[in-house]
């Protein structure tokens, strides 16, 4: 998987990178490089309605909407910590997609996908447009290497406060 933003550029966050800064990081090449498997990690646990009940850490495979995070797998996207919106978080996530079976499509086309479908999703989730927005948008988007060999197709869309300053609940509705 890797992440990105509305625009399409691939540019590394970092402090002051600007709101729509992203971090380009390929899912399989950082777990060969760290020697980690391709066999799925645990889940979080949840309760009844499939809220994660306590920090844990878990892959990008395994986040689901509605799911908290702190960092987005800046280092390893395989070791993401998950923990309930009630703590102090950074990142919520707020809508997954799946993109078609078939051939890969291209990075530019998987971001694009991405892009579109998270503004939308964003718009309906936080209640104004992400353009008008003070909020940030993050997105995982499949890459080749994750298409081919772990059949991903799944986008992932997140949402942060200005600055990804950590906040405690959700920012659906937050209208701004």
């Amino acid at each position: 998987m890797r992440t990105g933003n509305i625009r399409g550029t691939d540019v590394r966050r970092s402090v002051g990178a600007g709101r729509r800064g992203v971090v380009g990081v390929a899912l399989l090449a950082l777990m060969a490089s760290t020697g980690c498997s391709l066999l799925p990690t645990p889940g979080p646990e949840r309760d009844a309605q499939g809220a994660v009940t306590a920090e844990a850490e878990t892959d990008a495979f395994s986040i689901a909407v509605g799911d908290c995070i702190d960092d987005p797998g800046l280092t390893d996207v395989s070791d993401i910590t998950v923990l309930p919106c009630a703590e102090p978080h950074t990142f919520e996530t707020f809508a997954s997609s799946t993109m078609p079976d078939g051939d890969y499509p291209g990075e530019a086309a998987a971001n694009t996908a991405a892009g579109e479908f998270c503004a939308g999703e964003f718009t309906a989730f936080v209640g104004v447009e992400y353009d008008a927005s003070v909020l940030e948008l993050l997105y995982f988007y499949p890459v080749e290497d994750s298409w081919n060999t772990a059949e991903d197709r799944e986008i992932l869309c997140f949402v942060a406060e200005a600055g990804e300053t950590p906040v405690t609940g959700s920012l659906e509705n937050a209208g701004r």
